[in-house]
């Protein structure tokens, strides 16, 4: 084996062993956490981490098949994590338009 190969083997192996590394400490958070928002929070890191796994287990299998999935998943966990931006912020007339009781009005 020449050294590039080896050092890739290595570099894989670590990336590997971060990403579970990542998770095991992510799904800790997620059971423990003490708060809704820290919950919310890891479950956002959690779906990162399997897009990173998902990125390194394309990067092994030489296979561009999980690229939708990525892409599927990377946009669902952006729109969660606005949501969760702009339910969790500071309230503003701005927002609170929608909220405002008009005359009894459901």
């Amino acid at each position: 084996m020449s050294v590039v190969a080896v050092l890739t083997q290595v570099l894989l192996w670590a990336a590997v062993i971060m990403i579970g590394a990542a998770a095991a400490l992510t799904l800790w958070r997620l059971t423990n956490g003490p708060s809704t928002l820290d919950r919310i929070v890891s479950a956002d890191v959690m779906v990162s981490t399997v897009l990173a796994g998902i990125g390194v287990s394309m990067v092994v299998f030489h296979n561009t098949t999980a690229l939708p999935i990525l892409l599927v998943l990377s946009m669902v966990a952006f729109t969660g994590g606005v949501s969760v931006a702009r339910l969790m912020a500071p309230k503003s007339a701005d927002r609170q338009r929608y909220r405002r009781d008009r005359g009894g009005a459901a």
